[in-house]
């Protein structure tokens, strides 16, 4: 099965910025808001398909959540972070989930999609979630910003909101939405991605931005992500965030969505 080498310098500079570079803190809160919206994460499973180090299984599970993180690579599971108490980090294969079926009420996989095989782990996160059980899944968009940062990272693909949408289907989940996230900084994206194919310097600046300026971008990030959350679309973003549910019984927590 094919599956995207996601180097291990790369996974250790990731986890050393997640803490305190914007585009992580805007994704937590994005999604943290997501999965109370519509999933039952105070007192349910929760599952967090290519981990990381767990920094985000910690921010968005609930004090008596069940809150499992899988991830193939093993050096971020060693790092101590904060989380419910019923916490536990594990070495997994998003191609074959050591978990059991219809366990799941909630299911990230956040810019996880994009380095596998999508059918096989989708397919993997449907068997593992309850019926009614909610996927909160994002990737980066437009085809047309693939640059060396994908190859880099071991991506074998970008997705089109369509595309996005055709994969969550054909796995059987039931989409319930998809946005585009990272709207108002796209333009810059797609310029430092067009400049970075030919000067390094600007390429490698979207990991360590001056700190001025990582605080600037921190507070449009989590405005942005505060308007998705209250189901504001964008046309447009260098990433694409959607949430999709398992066929069944309907979750209580999402009655009133």
């Amino acid at each position: 099965m094919t599956t995207g080498v996601f180097r291990a310098d790369r996974h250790q500079r990731l986890a050393e910025i997640e803490q305190e570079h914007f585009w992580f803190i805007g994704r937590r809160r994005l999604v943290g808001r997501l999965a109370r919206r519509f999933g039952a994460i105070d007192r349910g499973v929760l599952v967090d398909v290519g981990c990381g180090t767990g920094m985000t299984l910690g921010a968005v599970a609930g004090p008596d959540t069940l809150a499992i993180g899988l991830d193939l690579q093993p050096g971020g599971l060693a790092r101590p972070v904060e989380g419910p108490r019923r916490m536990l980090l594990v070495r997994g294969d998003a191609l074959s989930l050591p978990v059991a079926d219809a366990v799941a009420d909630v299911v990230l996989a956040l810019d996880v999609l994009e380095h596998v095989d999508d059918r096989v782990t989708l397919s993997e996160i449907h068997r593992i979630l309850r019926p009614g059980g909610v996927l909160v899944a994002t990737v980066p968009s437009f085809p047309s910003l693939w640059s060396y940062r994908d190859e880099d990272a071991g991506h074998l693909r970008r997705y089109t909101s369509a595309s996005f949408r055709r994969a969550l289907g054909d796995s059987g989940l039931e989409v319930t939405r998809v946005t585009y996230y990272q709207f108002v900084l796209f333009p810059v994206v797609a310029l430092t991605r067009w400049l970075g194919r030919r000067w390094h310097r600007v390429r490698d600046a979207e990991d360590q931005p001056p700190p001025r300026l990582n605080n600037v971008l921190r507070r449009l990030a989590l405005v942005e992500s505060a308007a998705l959350a209250r189901g504001i679309a964008f046309p447009w973003g260098s990433s694409l965030v959607a949430v999709a549910r398992r066929p069944g019984a309907e979750n209580p927590a999402c009655s009133s969505c």
